[in-house]
């Protein structure tokens, strides 16, 4: 195959994502779309993704409580945030609490 033959645009994406080390973005930008989806909308409602680095998603609560709640179900919304992402990605996950409201998106 020459540089010149037709190749398929998700073949090209995929190795530039691969080799930008884009992935854990778009990633993260998933499971920020997908929330709700995968922790329920009580959950969804009261905390935030907000950064995925090394394996490690970090999840903003809007509350102590709701931080200490999350702390005690971290493994299972790391196996389910990394079950929703197709595996691979998120081994564990840290809660942070961000009072006054609703934790911020732009993160």
């Amino acid at each position: 195959m020459s540089e010149r033959d037709p190749v398929r645009i998700g073949a090209v994406l995929g190795r530039m994502v691969q080799r930008e080390g884009w992935r854990p973005r778009l990633a993260l930008g998933r499971l920020r779309a997908g929330w709700s989806e995968v922790v329920g909308a009580q959950i969804a409602g009261n905390s935030f993704p907000g950064k995925l680095s090394d394996g490690v998603l970090l999840v903003f609560a809007e509350s102590g409580t709701w931080a200490t709640e999350l702390t005690l179900l971290a493994p299972r919304l790391a196996a389910k945030s990394d079950a929703y992402l197709g595996g691979g990605l998120v081994r564990e996950v840290k809660v942070i609490a961000r009072g006054g409201g609703r934790p911020s998106r732009s993160r």
